[in-house]
């Protein structure tokens, strides 16, 4: 590592929602990272379970900013970015473990090109080690994620740099003049796809974002997720797809793939309903139609967006797109993405 990366300071910001034990686990692995020019900037989304005063005797280091209520992954990070002062920002769940060199790595990269604006680790599964979380997202044709190598056990071909579309929320790290143009997360999404519009709008502005796979953290995975119902988890994660692509994609892109992508869900939609799952196949079309109902909202945004774009469409998306086969689909929406064999 460079001299001036040496001297770079990073800004952890972590949120935590009545999860006092992954909390300190998490704080305890980043202590023992060989990185040392960090600050930790805990946002405590209305916990009930008195986790900022344990947090707080126990690591007296780490600034503490408590909310009144839940305020969700995009605006409890949104808060959290105001009280930073690092040169880097790095979000953090609190149910992950981080290793010792990972932030060494990641900013290494971060470096070595003045064009990539973030990065991602390989997110491995936990306690399931041997087993991939995420090593980034890839675009689909269809407007859905390819979630390479998700759920499956690790092996040299997922140990390969590459630019992905899209970071997975567990861990990111940004440089924070990037986000300085970008902007931050959309408040609007409360939890799921948020950090895929935020990465698409650093792509928008002419950086890059990479997979590192020489850095390595571990996620327990789903914590908050559990306590949420499904219904309400998939009508976060419809909404929120539609909504990003309406606001960041040029028109020529949308028209090609908005189309496929609204049958796609009307189809899952459909199958959710033959299968008596009333309440998910429900929530796809309440997805659809806040859109709709939203409209004039997303075209103000997305006058906002397209203000920040330095490239066109097709200078970034061919380099994260991939195409898989129907398949991939059943597994994605049927059953579990371990049964997906990647190509």
């Amino acid at each position: 590592m460079g001299r001036k990366a040496q001297g770079i300071k990073v800004s952890f910001i972590i949120l935590n929602f009545n999860g006092v034990d992954l909390t300190c686990n998490c704080l305890k692995s980043i202590y023992q990272q060989n990185y040392k020019n960090y600050e930790i900037i805990l946002i405590d989304n209305g916990s009930t379970d008195n986790s900022a005063k344990i947090i707080e005797r126990k690591y007296p280091d780490v600034k503490i900013i408590k909310n009144r209520t839940n305020l969700g992954f995009a605006e409890g990070n949104n808060i959290g970015y105001k009280y930073s002062r690092g040169d880097l920002v790095l979000f953090l769940n609190n149910d992950t473990l981080v290793d010792k060199n990972f932030l060494t790595e990641l900013i290494n990269k971060l470096f070595s090109d003045p064009k990539i604006g973030a990065v991602q680790p390989k997110i491995m599964c936990f306690p399931r080690k041997v087993f991939i979380d995420s090593i980034g997202s890839y675009f689909l044709p269809t407007g859905f994620l390819y979630h390479l190598g998700h759920n499956k056990k690790d092996q040299d071909k997922y140990n390969k740099e590459s630019e992905i579309f899209s970071m997975k929320g567990a861990c990111m790290l940004f440089k924070k003049d990037v986000l300085e143009k970008v902007g931050l997360f959309d408040k609007r999404y409360f939890a799921y796809f948020e950090e895929t519009d935020l990465c698409q709008r650093v792509w928008l502005a002419g950086y890059k974002i990479f997979y590192v796979p020489r850095s390595t953290i571990y996620h327990f995975g789903g914590e908050t997720s559990k306590k949420l119902n499904n219904s309400y988890v998939q009508y976060n994660s419809y909404k929120n797809r539609i909504y990003t692509y309406c606001k960041n994609f040029e028109p020529a892109t949308l028209t090609r793939i908005l189309p496929v992508h609204i049958l796609l869900c009307q189809l899952s939609s459909v199958s959710y309903f033959l299968t008596m799952k009333l309440s998910l196949a429900i929530s796809i079309q309440r997805a659809i139609i806040w859109n709709i109902f939203n409209i004039d909202k997303i075209l103000k945004e997305r006058r906002g967006i397209q203000k920040i774009r330095s490239v066109e469409d097709k200078s970034y998306l061919p380099n994260v797109t991939r195409t898989v086969d129907w398949n991939y689909y059943y597994h994605l929406f049927a059953t579990s993405l371990s049964g997906y064999k990647d190509k």
